[in-house]
């Protein structure tokens, strides 16, 4: 074999609104791979606090051959510099091996920017790692970005995995369980998504083409959490209800197991179109107790804009019915997409105020290349941050415009936004307030702490209020 050591690393991301809220699924999944064709592993998950000395500590340690690391766009050049300040300083001999979505999108411009990366992994990453772990020849490897002299060489796509089955889901056995803030897994049901949203750039991720598990597989997979002592399981894919027939039987699979105190959540955001509400009657007769959608925009032209392929008498149909059913619901929304209006906006903020949800985020755009939104923001000259300086630290969570239109100003993003910021506070509060109804005047205290500023980032990176907030958000109304 290529390579008989391999530490997989997690990278953290400093002043993100992410932390350490469960083991991270992809890296699993990676994990899950080696372990099963016998490679010798280990896993560091920086976002539990480690430190770039304590991952050279590590290296020494354990003495791999490759490392790789799991990275995303967001502060990318601070894993630069962690990549090159660990191979400096670790003393032994070892190559580099990126995956994640960085990779999967700006592709050889990782390398070429990072000159001790040797290799990245282009999406899907189980299979291509093994063979780079492996004996197939380098240059043979499809879905591999490499060196080849002084050029960087990509050797083109491999084919997408259909049989998602084949792949055994992750136990996460080199991973510190017990230091995630939820005791929680994150399911991938599916992968691929089929639609054209402008914006999105999950194609260049997980594929256009749409693969599911059986649905046995996946009750396989919260029956072996189950059994370990976890009740909760949050769907992270985008289309977990694309085939209505498969979720049903996902649901009868789970109550013939007779598989108790569940707490299923879909929290990544699906369609409202994907869903009726004999669906969410049967998800909620099961466990489901939240429901994130991915709204986008408030009214049919915008939604016509972004090519979202919905209409918003569907989308509020469905908030309606989750809401009637008893849901938690999360409503997420694009801010200063191409031709939005003042109007246009406000009629997104009275759809996220005209619903008992509980929680609305309000997400700056940031054009990702390759996408249509990219495109056509460079075609028009409308960035006011050029790329090479935003894709590294600019966040859907941060109130700092990417670009400005002739509809919306810089001034205009920056004032829609922090006017979003009030309103989820007010829905926060709310739904906070109808939790703790009945402590009365207590409970209006908790609830307007909880949707403070400081609130709200105490409740990100406390591991003991996190739980705290989680157990009110699970009172019933």
């Amino acid at each position: 074999m290529r390579y008989s050591k391999i530490l997989l690393v997690n990278m953290s991301i400093p002043n993100s609104y992410l932390g350490p809220i469960r083991p991270p699924a992809g890296l699993g999944y990676v994990a899950q791979a080696l372990e099963d064709h016998g490679f010798e592993y280990d896993v560091i998950d920086m976002l539990l606090g480690y430190s770039a000395n304590d991952l050279i500590a590590r290296i020494k340690s354990f003495q791999p051959n490759l490392v790789g690391f799991s990275m995303f766009t967001f502060m990318h050049g601070r894993a630069y510099e962690i990549i090159r300040e660990i191979k400096a300083a670790a003393g032994i001999d070892f190559d580099v091996v990126v995956g994640g979505p960085h990779v999967s999108t700006l592709r050889e411009k990782v390398l070429r920017d990072c000159e001790v990366i040797d290799f990245g992994v282009v999406m899907e990453g189980e299979e291509t790692l093994i063979d780079l772990c492996g004996e197939r020849p380098i240059a043979e490897i499809p879905g591999l970005i490499r060196r080849e002299g002084d050029e960087v060489v990509f050797n083109g796509e491999r084919k997408p995995i259909d049989n998602l089955d084949s792949l055994r889901f992750p136990r996460y056995k080199k991973f510190e369980l017990n230091r995630y803030m939820l005791k929680e897994i994150l399911l991938l049901s599916s992968r691929g998504c089929p639609y054209r949203c402008t914006y999105c750039a999950a194609c260049l991720v997980v594929g256009r083409k749409v693969r599911m598990r059986s649905a046995q597989s996946v009750v396989d997979e919260v029956k072996y959490w189950h059994g370990r002592g976890y009740r909760r399981f949050n769907f992270g894919d985008d289309n977990f209800t694309f085939y209505g027939k498969r979720v049903h039987e996902f649901c009868d699979l789970i109550e013939s197991g007779s598989l108790k105190d569940l707490d299923l959540r879909c929290g990544n955001g699906i369609r409202a179109d994907r869903v009726d509400r004999p669906l969410l009657e049967r998800m909620r007769d099961v466990g489901f107790r939240y429901i994130a959608f991915g709204v986008e925009a408030g009214n049919d032209r915008m939604l016509a804009a972004l090519k979202k392929g919905e209409r918003i008498e569907t989308i509020e149909r469905s908030i309606k019915d989750a809401c009637d059913l008893g849901y938690d619901v999360t409503l997420f929304f694009l801010l200063g997409s191409p031709g939005e209006t003042w109007p246009d906006i406000e009629d997104s903020f009275r759809l996220a105020a005209g619903y008992p949800v509980m929680d609305v985020r309000f997400y700056n755009l940031i054009p990702y290349p390759h996408t249509e939104l990219f495109d056509w923001v460079k075609e028009h000259n409308y960035f006011v941050r050029q790329p090479e300086d935003y894709l590294n630290d600019a966040s859907v969570f941060i109130n700092e415009p990417i670009f400005a239109t002739p509809e919306l100003s810089v001034a205009d993003r920056i004032e829609a936004l922090r006017q979003a910021e009030v309103i989820r506070k007010q829905v926060l509060r709310a739904a906070m307030e109808r939790r703790l109804k009945r402590f009365g005047p207590l409970g209006k205290l908790g609830a307007l702490i909880f949707s403070t500023d400081r609130g709200l980032e105490v409740i990100r990176h406390n591991k003991a209020v996190r739980a705290l907030a989680e157990y009110v958000r699970g009172l019933k109304t």
